[in-house]
C-alpha cells in the first residue's frame, strides 16, 4: 500500500471516519492484502447492518495470506463476535493469541465469546450463588500468594461459578525459579468436610498450586497444554461434588491418563516445595486458615505403591523431578528404581 494513503487511512481511523476510508478503497481499481485488510477494519467499525459480514467476507477472500497475521485473525473475530457467531469468533481471536500472546483485547474478546455461548445456552452467573471469600479475606490471600510464590499480573478468570469461583494466579518463572506456578484462588471459600478428631488442626480450607516447565504454553487451550489447569479446577471442586476434604497425602486417581501425550493419571498434595522456608498456612481475620498444598501428578505404579505403603514412602522413592510438571518425567516406582 502507498505510504501516503496509509497515513491518510489511519487520520481517518481516527477520527472515526470509517465512511470516508471505505469510500476511498472502494474506488481503487486494484487491492492488495492491506487496502483489504483496512476495508474490512473499516466495516467492522462502522458497525452498521451487514457490515460485519462484509467485513467476514473481504477478510475470507485473502485467508491465505492471513493465515499467519494475528491481526487478521483478530478482525475476523471481531467481525463474527459482533455478528452472533460466537464459536467461529472465538477460534479467531484464540488463534490471534496463539499468534499474538500479548494481545489483551483477544483474551477479552475469548472471555466474552464464552460468555455469550454459555447465555445461547441458559447458564448466566446470576443463576448462581457461589461460596466466595470475603472481599478482606480476598485480599489477604492475594498477599500471601504474592509474598510466598511471586508476585503475578495475570490470573485466569472462572465466566461462570456455580459452586465455588475459583480463579488461578499466573506467576511467570523468575531469577530464582525458573518455571510457572499457578495458585487456585478461591478454593478455600468453601470449608470441606474434615473428620471430627482433625477438627484441631482446622484443615478446612485449602488452595492448590501446581507448577510448570519455563517453556509450558499456557496461551494453548489445547488439552496437550491445557491438562494441569483443568486438573487444578477438577481437584478445586472435589470437596463440594463429593462432600469430602483434601488435605496432605492425599491422592486423587484420575481414571485415566490426563491427556494422550502422558501416561500420567493421578496427582498427589504435599506441603509446596521450592519456595524456601515458610509456613504453608496464611490464617484469616476470624482465626480459620488456609491451607496451601503442591499438586504433584503421579503414574499409575506410583498410585499403587502409595495405596501399598503411605505418603511418606513413595515422597522417600521420589525427587525434585517430580515437584515441575513433566508429561514424560521418570517414573519413580518401577521394580528397577525401588529404593531400600
Amino acid at each position: 500500500m502507498d505510504q501516503k494513503l496509509l497515513k491518510q487511512l489511519n487520520r481517518w481511523h481516527e477520527e472515526n471516519n470509517f465512511q470516508q476510508i471505505i469510500d476511498t478503497i472502494e474506488g481503487i481499481e486494484e487491492h492488495d492484502y492491506d487496502t483489504i485488510c483496512h476495508l474490512a477494519r473499516a466495516y467492522n467499525n462502522r458497525g452498521e447492518d451487514g457490515d460485519f459480514e462484509q467485513a467476514i467476507q473481504l477478510l475470507q477472500m485473502v485467508s491465505d495470506m492471513g493465515s499467519e497475521d494475528p491481526l487478521w485473525h483478530y478482525r475476523l473475530g471481531y467481525a463474527y463476535f459482533y455478528s452472533g457467531s460466537y464459536e467461529k469468533a472465538e477460534t479467531a481471536f484464540e488463534r490471534a493469541m496463539e499468534l499474538d500472546p500479548g494481545n489483551e483485547d483477544a483474551a477479552y474478546f475469548i472471555r466474552a465469546s464464552r460468555e455469550m455461548l454459555l447465555g445461547e445456552r441458559g447458564e448466566f452467573q446470576e443463576n448462581y450463588a457461589p461460596e466466595v471469600y470475603e472481599e478482606e479475606e480476598l485480599d489477604i490471600i492475594e498477599d500471601y500468594i504474592a509474598q510466598t510464590f511471586g508476585e503475578f499480573d495475570s490470573v485466569f478468570h472462572e465466566i461462570i461459578s456455580p459452586d465455588i469461583h475459583v480463579d488461578i494466579c499466573l506467576i511467570p518463572p523468575g531469577e530464582e525459579r525458573n518455571f510457572y506456578t499457578l495458585v487456585t484462588m478461591g478454593m478455600g471459600a468453601h470449608r470441606m468436610d474434615v473428620p471430627e478428631d482433625l477438627t484441631e488442626y482446622k484443615l478446612e480450607r485449602a488452595e492448590l498450586l501446581i507448577c510448570l516447565p519455563a517453556d509450558w504454553k499456557l496461551d494453548s487451550e489445547d488439552e496437550r497444554w491445557y491438562w494441569p489447569v483443568r486438573l487444578l479446577k477438577i481437584l478445586a471442586r472435589l470437596p463440594v461434588h463429593e462432600e469430602t476434604w483434601l488435605g496432605w497425602g492425599h491422592t486423587i486417581d484420575h481414571g485415566s491418563c490426563f491427556d494422550e501425550s502422558t501416561e500420567l493419571c493421578g496427582s498427589m498434595l504435599i506441603n509446596p516445595a521450592g519456595f524456601g522456608d515458610f509456613e504453608s498456612v496464611c490464617r484469616l481475620p476470624d482465626g480459620s486458615e488456609v491451607n496451601f498444598y503442591q499438586v504433584i501428578p503421579l503414574y499409575r505404579e506410583e498410585m499403587d505403591f502409595k495405596t501399598e505403603h503411605d505418603a511418606k514412602e513413595l515422597l522417600q522413592q521420589m525427587d525434585s523431578r517430580a515437584l515441575i510438571v513433566d508429561p514424560k518425567r521418570y517414573r519413580f516406582c518401577s521394580d528397577k528404581t525401588l529404593l531400600s
